[in-house]
């Protein structure tokens, strides 16, 4: 399966027995090490040599990791870290269990050579002997490699695919930083080499549940996964038809519907169960709940089930892009499932609906902190707002700005009669729409200060929330129940009441509120995820970003496949060219 969870060449990695490509060590003539140190001093040049190792990635990644895999051996004077004099540590047992369960990470092992380690794993615990004597090249080899490996797995799992966040510029959340070699230093002073990779996965729910979710849709595709729905499919209510029969069955295998499915192509009947089965499999789907059985939901139940599991392990690979802590309470914004929720110490007091950004007018995907409301707020309109639709309105309509209770101000902010804007130098003026239930932002907004000037707020227009799809905005947030994240930012600070809440939002003047307890907002990008009820989520990749990412992670899963390949040279079995002195 090509999937980021299964990515693999679709060929196998052949085991090439040839000589180990950071070159043979020469010994002395009797056979034996020419030095108590010789492999220290074989290590030393390796990691000094002025050629890197082939499996170490052309990218930025690659250099980077390859450079601390150097400042690693110099640390330890080139003393072998995996390998104890002829026999391997239980240490390389432990990363080869890492590497396995990467898979249930959404990564495949082979990317990291999990076959390969296998077999070197056999091959070392022969004591990489020879017929005719002790080889410390192939030590050498491998251990320089597992170092590496180590590291590029650790840097994988802490921060994503080959530092994929920092190369998709439209991704702003902000990363903590992670050290690799800290951690292999650790991990191998206190013998945690697996657990130590185990820890750096994302513990919060929204991953572990989409990690279940993956191993689900695993075994259903083990099972033969989903049956298809004509492409032309049509039902009315109450029809009795075998496209219902198929319909049902599908829905079944989804576990959408639970009702009788009759056998052998018999027509079932488009019933009410049937039809709220529909529903359901339409919400989990971002689409309007109306139970219309028509190619609309054909085209959505069609979508190849391993095309799902690669959309799990995409999401699966973004959440390794957020802090490990989001904080005890924080609130989520998740663009293409166009919700926030609120999350209190593993719980969700809040959640609505919002309106998100338009496709040409995105959200930004970004983390900032909220640190005051604004109760009545005054709405300055946006330069390019103001320009391209504002303005021409005025021109078009000179009782606008009244009917819109808008107001002109000069650069310095003062009022100035809308009769005498010099149209000819429309940037001297900007557009001001004063308190009130008309208010483009409602009637309250929150915020957190951020270089795309982009906030959370309330809006007059609360029929879109009854919309599936809801992305209208010009990149601001939209809430559909600002009342309730208005009470649950401010919880901390008893004086204010929902009375006085309500009374300061109807207020005709604007007043800010700073929060005594500030609060992490994060605007993210998930098209699937698992609903706190336990029912899988899929949504439409409204900006692209899932296609971009995609293109992206191919180029470097391609990278490191090449890695892999170059793994089987560097760290293949040779023949040691000594002479024992003996013919």
């Amino acid at each position: 399966m090509t999937s980021m969870g299964r990515l693999s060449s679709g060929v196998g990695i052949p085991l090439v027995m040839m000589a180990a490509a950071c070159g043979q060590l020469h010994l002395g003539g009797d056979g034996k090490d020419s030095s108590a140190h010789s492999i220290e001093t074989a290590l030393q040049q390796v990691v000094q040599a002025t050629s890197r190792p082939k499996y170490v990635t052309p990218d930025s990644e690659g250099t980077r990791l390859w450079k601390l895999t150097r400042t690693f051996y110099t640390r330890r004077q080139f003393a072998p870290a995996w390998i104890d004099d002829r026999l391997p540590r239980p240490q390389m047992n432990a990363l080869i269990r890492a590497v396995h369960a990467a898979d249930r990470e959404g990564l495949d092992p082979e990317l990291y050579s999990a076959s390969l380690l296998d077999r070197r794993n056999e091959d070392a615990s022969k004591g990489f002997l020879t017929k005719r004597g002790f080889n410390p090249t192939e030590a050498v080899a491998m251990d320089v490699w597992l170092t590496w490996l180590y590291m590029k797995l650790a840097s994988d799992l802490s921060d994503g695919v080959s530092d994929l966040a920092h190369a998709d510029p439209k991704w702003k959340i902000q990363l903590e930083s992670f050290n690799p070699l800290a951690r292999l230093e650790t991990a191998l002073r206190d013998n945690r080499v697996a657990e130590s990779l185990f820890e750096l996965t994302p513990t919060n729910p929204d991953y572990r549940a989409l990690q279940r979710t993956l191993a689900e849709y695993r075994r259903q595709v083990a099972g033969g996964g989903w049956p298809a729905v004509p492409a032309n499919l049509r039902i009315k209510s109450g029809q009795s038809s075998p496209q219902a029969s198929a319909l049902a069955r599908r829905l079944t295998a989804s576990g959408d519907y639970s009702g009788k499915v009759l056998a052998g192509g018999h027509p079932s009947t488009y019933n009410p169960e049937l039809q709220e089965a529909v529903k359901r499999f339409q919400r989990r789907h971002g689409l309007a709940d109306d139970g219309v059985a028509g190619a609309a939901l054909a085209a959505e139940l069609n979508v190849p089930l391993d095309a799902r599991l690669r959309q799990i392990e995409l999401n699966m690979e973004r959440w390794r892009w957020l802090p490990r802590d989001l904080g005890e309470r924080y609130i989520l914004v998740n663009i293409p499932d166009m919700r926030l929720d609120v999350w209190d110490h593993g719980t969700i007091p809040v959640s609505m609906r919002v309106v998100v950004g338009k496709p040409d007018t995105q959200t930004p995907i970004f983390n900032d902190t909220m640190t005051y409301i604004v109760f009545a707020p005054y709405w300055n309109v946006p330069t390019d707002i103001a320009k391209n639709e504002t303005l021409p309105e005025v021109v078009r309509d000179p009782g606008f700005l009244n009917r819109m209770n808008m107001a002109v101000v000069d650069t310095e902010g003062n009022e100035v009669d809308p009769a005498s804007i010099d149209l000819e130098n429309p940037a001297s003026y900007r557009f001001r729409q004063r308190p009130g239930t008309s208010n483009a932002l409602g009637l309250v907004k929150f915020m957190f200060p951020n270089q795309f000037n982009v906030y959370l707020h309330d809006t007059p227009a609360d029929s879109l929330f009854a919309r599936a799809s809801r992305s209208f905005s010009h990149g601001c947030v939209r809430l559909e129940q600002p009342e309730k994240l208005a009470a649950y930012v401010l919880r901390d600070q008893p004086e204010w009441t929902p009375e006085r809440i309500s009374e300061a939002m109807q207020g005709a003047q604007e007043h800010h509120v700073k929060l005594k307890v500030p609060i992490p907002v994060y605007l993210g990008y998930w098209t699937a995820r698992v609903a706190p009820d336990g029912v899988v989520q899929f949504r439409k990749d409204v900006y692209g970003i899932d296609g971009r990412l995609t293109a992206k992670l191919g180029e470097r899963l391609n990278r490191m496949k090449t890695s892999a390949v170059a793994a089987v040279v560097a760290t293949a079995p040779v023949e040691a060219t000594v002479k024992t002195g003996k013919q």
